[in-house]
């Protein structure tokens, strides 16, 4: 029965409880869902089966969101958070860090399930791959920052504010970072890096991301700056940077729009079993890359043999086309971003790859024009899913396979739909936990096109 009391910011409402089991009772974002008032509210850090005092902090006509203010009655799967957890899961950046591991990967596997059975008519899925860490597994990290009177603060903002939360640890990022953080960002231990970090902040960078490689001690620093930048303090770094070449330092200015890199270098170096990749820091590369090379490796089993060309799709630096090069006749290496395709084609030299041809085009264009060549489409695209006219490419090119890795289930079915109403059905399903202690989830499936009878 709905309650009728009127809903409002700053409304504090007594002894909400969720009793919904841990299913139903969470968001596809780990939100608890309340559905006792005309609008459904969704509250932060209330699991199943718990009661609290909540806070409704955002209002609109369709949904509310709230926070706790106390716990009233506690879920025996929550997990009891240190103080370096607090933070973190304040920021809102690990909204499942209060739920058990084993529970959050139910939470993942129920979810996709639910989402393929409801719309596709799936009900056999495989069991979701764990990450191997739980924790320290991200290669890439940034942090806010504010500067107060005596000191800088580091950390993530709450969602949806400009809410600075301060950060101890970075649990999410691995351990070569995390020493980069302590030791040189929040103590540093030597006079280099005391000057370092002085020249850094006297530029006023809003925001900085580190990158950690796999291979080396090499550290990737991007300073984000909104202000005039003093070319003085640039020729400064560039000094102190040669004492320390292992530190890769560069600038994105946010007024120009452009890239200041201090040194020349060819960017953060990373292994994948016997390939090599060199990332600069405007290019995408896996964050979780233990589970990533699994992701490779289905994808290498899933092509059913070495007379086939293939395309992959939105391929930035080439790391899926070099990974499976060798299973294969020919890879058309598809990206439309200048840079990454330079990038790309200093990873197959690295590699000494000749059966990679580096194409600087749009995907959807090119597949259109090309299709006769083309035996399996891989598409690997952002969170958004595939835009209308990829779809509609490779449904009139009548390619009979396709490996869609996806990093959003909900983009992924409505794809998927529209490829199944077209013709093809879908062979395997496999999903990943790329992401602990988020809700994200990594989804990987083969689509085959039907035979005409």
């Amino acid at each position: 029965m709905e309650n009728k009391i009127e809903l409002k910011k700053g409304l504090i409402l007594k002894n909400i409880k969720n009793n919904n089991s841990l299913f139903d009772g969470l968001s596809y974002e780990g939100l608890c869902i309340i559905r006792d008032f005309e609008i459904p509210i969704f509250v932060y850090n209330l699991l199943p089966n718990e009661s609290a005092n909540i806070e409704i902090t955002y209002y609109s006509k369709k949904c509310c969101f709230a926070k706790v203010i106390k716990l009233l009655n506690v879920s025996k799967e929550r997990r009891i958070l240190n103080e370096y957890e607090k933070l973190l899961y304040e920021s809102g950046s690990a909204p499942l860090l209060s739920l058990d591991y084993s529970k959050q990967i139910e939470f993942k596997e129920t979810l996709i399930k639910k989402l393929f059975a409801r719309n596709l008519n799936i009900k056999e899925i495989n069991p979701i791959i764990k990450s191997p860490k739980e924790f320290f597994y991200r290669n890439k990290i940034t942090l806010q920052i504010e500067y107060k009177e005596n000191e800088i603060l580091f950390g993530f903002f709450k969602k949806y504010s400009h809410s600075l939360i301060p950060q101890i640890n970075l649990l999410l990022a691995n351990k070569q970072i995390n020493n980069f953080y302590k030791n040189i960002l929040l103590n540093p231990q030597t006079e280099i890096d005391i000057k370092i970090k002085e020249t850094i902040f006297s530029l006023g960078p809003n925001k900085i991301t580190l990158r950690s490689s796999n291979l080396d001690n090499n550290i990737e620093i991007v300073l984000n700056i909104n202000k005039k930048i003093e070319k003085r303090l640039i020729d400064e770094l560039i000094e102190l940077n040669k004492l320390k070449k292992n530190y890769k330092i560069s600038i994105f200015d946010e007024l120009k729009n452009k890239w200041i890199n201090l040194l020349e270098h060819q960017g953060i170096k990373y292994q994948i079993d016997n390939i090599f990749f060199e990332v600069k820091n405007d290019s995408f590369y896996q964050i979780n890359e233990e589970l990533a090379k699994l992701i490779y490796k289905q994808i290498l089993d899933w092509i059913p043999n070495k007379n086939l060309n293939i395309v992959d799709a939105f391929s930035g630096v080439g790391t899926i086309a070099c990974f499976i090069a060798n299973k294969t006749k020919k890879v058309y290496s598809i990206e439309i971003n200048n840079n990454a395709t330079t990038q790309a084609k200093r990873n197959i030299e690295i590699n000494k790859i000749s059966n990679i041809e580096i194409i600087n085009a749009d995907a959807n264009e090119w597949i259109s024009k090309n299709k006769e060549a083309i035996d399996l489409v891989i598409f690997d695209p952002p969170r958004e899913g595939l835009k209308n006219k990829s779809i509609e490419a490779i449904i009139q090119s009548q390619i009979k396979q396709i490996i869609y890795l996806s990093c959003d289930p909900k983009t992924l079915i409505r794809d998927l739909k529209e490829f199944t109403y077209s013709g093809y059905s879908i062979k395997k399903i496999q999903s990943y936990d790329m992401f602990p202690q988020t809700p994200h989830i990594e989804t990987l499936v083969l689509i085959e096109r039907k035979n005409e009878t």
